[in-house]
């Protein structure tokens, strides 16, 4: 996408004449009059300094420069509103300012100040004032998230949502009792006042038209949106609504619609897009759910981004139209296969997820915190596929994070997005329980894709087994894993095994690619079996871009007796460990296709940890 740059507001607040009604009637003075005090009326102008292209957004209407390109032009407006908080003998006092005149692009601007004002005091702008928050002296964010997407009418974002703020300094002068004149300054007093933009105008294209010819899409007639649902990745939830008839008796947007959205900053967020469309089909009312993202996605204040991005249907391997969208904020949900599941609310839900045996679904930005169960819990087989930023925890000790199927099934993690999976003491992040929950076998642990980060409690691998659990194997061929083991744990492997016949184990360990970080916990390793744990093998290829494996550390001021890639202390049995082809390396020593570098550092117990970093000749 295109993006367009074009300044911040200046606004230069110049003198200004405060003047109190003269009585020229003796006999129309109250006998209370000294404790009157009739508010003066300040006047001072604004300027605005358009740049072609780059010039600011005060306030919108459609235009072309001189290529043709799509412009959004500075002009200032009669009636115009802007907030002034300001400083009083008393305190704080809010007022409206309005402009009363525009001549040549200078606006004059009206409003009443009590006359206690200070000298010196300062002065806050804040425009529109219809998103002025209740004190005044800033933008209400929340009133930023409902907005009316069309470009023209009352209820547009020119007149409502191009929002800005500004502080200056007043100066007072002129007569003896009263001032009769006022200077509003910056706030270093030497100049102007700079209204800077708090929101950038992004402007969004619908097209509904997938292009793949699929004889599955309905042929609808006439297209309506519902209120689009934008989440920002800043915890921000904007509801945009559109108020002109599509002239089938409902309001909202179409098919080839641009839009325009005031959106507040955002920085390498993703960027999501949720609403319905609503029409017929040979006479049948018809409802389609659409999802559209925008990863790593950077809004700055005071820009106009001239197309965002055309929003289209999600298709991926899905068949067109067999889209289900759940909302999790609206409670618990069983999942089935093509089922995506978001959420509407900002805040992280104790809603939980369960999978049904051999179902494909996708994550789409889901923050759980859940108590007494897992986050996620798999039936069986599952796929999860990883949109935006999604994070499950737990908060209840020896239950995982995300639980997958019993022996002999199969979860497999993929996508673009990212998971952050944080278990409960004594138990795995991604993986089982513990022993004593009932909840500590599972079946094989596949990451194909996407960003993973897995972290067990206390005697929980990150990616494995919890206390005493049993796990089928851990395969990854790709992604970006990151896995820290609790207190016994592995970071990828066999939690702790201490106090059980059996000890803890995994099954295969087989890392094939992607970029992949483990640090065990004390006595574990990196990649391995944890204390009185095992593993049946690991076998590490040359299709890894790197790996980075930290053993736990080991007793205090003593060298950890655990090994970055392979056995916990006191392992109970593992098999071998298989590198680059070969089961006889030696560690630091480069192999056919792998770097190998041996560090040692010195934990927080004072023992000495090592770390083994492979990387990709």
């Amino acid at each position: 996408m295109k993006r367009h740059l074009f300044e911040c507001i200046s606004v230069i607040c110049l003198i200004a004449t405060f003047s109190l009604a003269s009585c020229n009637r003796m006999e129309e003075i109250p006998d209370n009059a000294s404790e009157i005090q009739q508010p003066a009326e300040i006047a001072f102008t604004a300027t605005l300094a358009p740049k072609g292209e780059n010039s600011q957004t005060k306030a919108i209407s459609s235009g072309t420069d001189d290529n043709g390109k799509e412009i959004l032009n500075v002009a200032w407006a009669v009636d115009e509103k802007i907030a002034l908080y300001y400083q009083t003998a008393s305190g704080y006092a809010k007022t409206t300012a309005k402009v009363i005149e525009v001549n040549d692009g200078v606006a004059t601007i009206s409003a009443s100040l009590d006359a206690t004002t200070i000298d010196g005091g300062t002065v806050q702008f804040v425009y529109p004032a219809s998103l002025a928050n209740e004190t005044g002296d800033d933008i209400d964010e929340f009133k930023l998230l409902s907005q009316n997407g069309n470009l023209t009418g009352d209820n547009s974002i020119s007149t409502m949502f191009d929002a800005a703020t500004g502080k200056g300094i007043i100066k007072l002068g002129g007569g003896t009792s009263l001032p009769t004149t006022a200077t509003v300054t910056n706030e270093a007093g030497t100049g102007s006042v700079s209204l800077q933009n708090r929101v950038c105008i992004c402007k969004f294209h619908f097209d509904l038209d997938d292009g793949t010819g699929s004889s599955s899409m309905p042929v609808i007639n006439e297209r309506t949106f519902s209120p689009i649902i934008i989440r920002d990745g800043n915890g921000h939830t904007y509801t945009i609504k559109s108020d002109r008839d599509d002239g089938w008796g409902v309001r909202g947007f179409k098919s080839s619609d641009d839009i325009y959205i005031a959106l507040l900053p955002a920085s390498g967020k993703t960027v999501t897009f949720y609403y319905t469309t609503k029409g017929s089909n040979q006479g049948q009312s018809v409802q389609w759910n659409y999802l559209h993202t925008s990863s790593n996605t950077t809004l700055e204040a005071g820009k106009f981004y001239r197309n965002i991005g055309t929003i289209n249907l999600v298709r991926d391997e899905y068949t067109a139209g067999q889209f289900t969208f759940k909302d999790l904020s609206a409670g618990s949900i069983t999942a089935a296969s093509g089922d995506i599941i978001w959420q509407s609310g900002d805040e992280a839900t104790s809603n939980i997820i369960t999978i049904g045996d051999g179902a494909k679904v996708r994550l789409h930005g889901v923050n759980i915190s859940a108590t007494g169960s897992a986050g996620i819990i798999c039936s069986g087989t599952a796929t999860l596929i990883l949109d935006g930023t999604n994070s499950v925890t737990t908060t209840t000790e020896k239950l995982p994070a995300i639980l997958p199927g019993g022996s002999g099934t199969t979860l497999t993690i993929q996508g673009s997005g990212s998971v952050n999976a944080k278990g409960g003491q004594f138990a795995a992040g991604i993986g089982t329980g513990s022993y004593s929950s009932g909840l500590y076998t599972c079946g094989n642990i596949v990451i194909e894709s996407g960003t993973i980060t897995a972290t067990g409690g206390e005697d929980g691998a990150g990616i494995g087994c919890g206390d005493c659990g049993v796990c089928d194997d851990i395969i990854i061929s790709g992604g970006t894993v990151t896995a820290n083991g609790g207190l016994y744990g592995a970071g990828i492997g066999s939690g702790d095994g201490y106090g059980f016949i059996y000890g803890s184990t995994c099954g295969n360990i087989i890392i094939s690619g992607g970029t992949v970080t483990a640090t065990g916990g004390s006595r574990a390793a990196g990649i391995g079996s944890s204390y009185k744990g095992t593993f049946t093998s690991i076998t590490i290829t040359d299709g890894i871009s790197s790996i980075n494996a930290t053993a736990g550390s080991g007793d205090a001021g003593g060298i950890s007796s655990a090994e970055p890639i392979g056995k916990g202390y006191e392992d109970l049995g593992s098999g071998s460990v298989n590198i680059d082809g070969t089961s006889t390396w030696t560690a630091g020593t480069a192999t056919t296709h792998l770097n190998w570098v041996v560090s040692t550092f010195v934990s927080t117990n004072n023992s000495t940890v090592t770390r083994w970093t492979l990387t990709h000749k």
